[in-house]
């Protein structure tokens, strides 16, 4: 009897252990979450900001309403001059479906185009009579759609703006082509990583758009005029920080982790959440670095981080520390071009004025251009030569090391479409 029940108090003892220990473990795990949560991670915005986010004034919804009222893009034919050059290093992709063809334009081209001008003209007034907010988020995914309506729009700008120019129309071709740079750099600094990344590409798609305009044979106050709306849009500085407020704001909101942000997801969802806070206040200040990270730092800073990474890939919904290192790479290419496209457009004022290019690109400033134009890669300006009249002009591009302007290594300034661009307004049919 004695032995049974021993046996009897030791069956019974060990569930009892089993769940003391149970519950033990889920209220550790809940004081986790509380603790986690006990601090915001930033502070709210101002209602102030919130009313200009939402206001029907904000360019934004406007905008939106002409990307659903766009008819559908005519399908992609034969390629154009202006087709997808990403594969090397020499220029940035531009409205493909909407490039100048040769030796035919494409009839559902010009037909696209005539269909959509309404709301290619329409897109100015908004810019510069409007102010432009990113509203709130829904969820990720219907900021992507967003993102995908604004590359529309973007690629709608840069065909009008290129047709124009083929069109013998000037000053539509630079209004379409500024109106790009701007929807590019709003979309760049207005919105969580994701809007970084695809506004930088917009602004260098814009920029290329724009060299790739017969600034020669355009009036030297058309020109200044450009400059002058460029400077107004400092899109040289395309920052990551409000970036990174927007992605901890979006954390608050429980947008990573919740299907639902109104409602609880559970404990699953509570410890993710909990995780992912505990993440980024030990690695904020790091991805905040990166928004001061020069292109040739940037390796250095990965290493640094890379741990962080492989954390965030194997146990957190989010890709901050990736989306940074890429933010900054695009962002180093989008000043490039910006600033390449100030120096294209400075060195045609100048020829116009003394007849010749000048020798250096020094002598654009003060009159052509407030500063020498940089190539942000090397932090440094861009390597210039003079050669039978013309000019070499490129930056050393994302592979180190001077190729003295080889295209497959080296940044062409204006890129290789530009050229093929201007020889299909000057000898159209060959």
């Amino acid at each position: 009897m004695t032995l049974r029940n021993r046996t009897r108090k030791t069956g019974i003892r060990r569930p009892i252990i089993l769940f003391a220990c149970a519950v033990g473990v889920l209220v550790a795990l809940i004081i986790v979450v509380r603790h986690y949560r006990s601090e915001p991670l930033i502070g709210p915005e101002s209602p102030e900001m919130v009313a200009k986010r939402t206001s029907p004034d904000n360019a934004w919804f406007a905008l939106r309403e002409l990307a659903n009222g766009l008819p559908q893009t005519p399908p992609t034919g034969k390629p154009g001059i202006l087709m997808d050059q990403r594969g090397g290093q020499d220029a940035a992709f531009i409205a493909t479906r909407l490039a100048i063809r040769l030796p035919d334009d494409d009839p559902k081209v010009l037909e696209y185009l005539e269909a959509t001008r309404p709301a290619a003209e329409a897109m100015p007034r908004i810019l510069d009579t409007q102010p432009f907010y990113w509203p709130p988020l829904e969820s990720v995914q219907a900021n992507r759609e967003n993102l995908a309506a604004f590359e529309t729009l973007s690629q709608l700008l840069c065909g009008h703006a290129l047709h124009a120019a083929k069109e013998g129309r000037p000053e539509d071709a630079v209004r379409f082509a500024l109106a790009a740079l701007r929807l590019g750099t709003f979309v760049a600094c207005d919105g969580p990583f994701e809007n970084a990344l695809v506004g930088c590409d917009l602004t260098s798609d814009a920029a290329v758009t724009a060299m790739s305009l017969p600034w020669g044979a355009y009036p030297a106050e058309l020109g200044r005029a450009f400059l002058g709306g460029v400077k107004a849009l400092s899109p040289g500085d395309l920052g990551l920080s409000a970036a990174m407020d927007w992605e901890l704001r979006l954390v608050e909101a429980g947008v990573y982790t919740t299907s639902d942000p109104s409602q609880p997801d559970g404990l699953s969802g509570n410890l993710q959440d909990a995780a992912l806070r505990r993440f980024l206040r030990k690695y904020t200040k790091a991805l905040r670095e990166a928004d001061t990270t020069p292109y040739a730092d940037l390796p250095g800073w990965s290493s640094r981080y890379e741990r962080a990474r492989m954390l965030e890939q194997k146990a957190l919904p989010t890709r901050f520390t990736s989306l940074a290192a890429e933010a900054v790479q695009r962002r180093t290419l989008a000043r490039t071009q910006v600033e390449g496209l100030i120096a294209v457009v400075a060195l045609e004022l100048y020829r116009q004025s003394q007849g010749v290019y000048p020798e250096t690109l020094e002598a654009l400033t003060p009159d052509y251009a407030d500063t020498v134009p940089r190539d942000d890669y090397a932090a440094e300006p861009f390597r210039y030569s003079l050669n039978d009249g013309s000019y070499q002009m490129y930056s050393v591009g994302r592979v180190a090391g001077d190729d003295g302007g080889d295209a497959k290594r080296d940044l062409p300034v204006p890129p290789a479409i530009a050229a093929a661009f201007a020889s299909s307004l000057t000898n159209p049919g060959e």
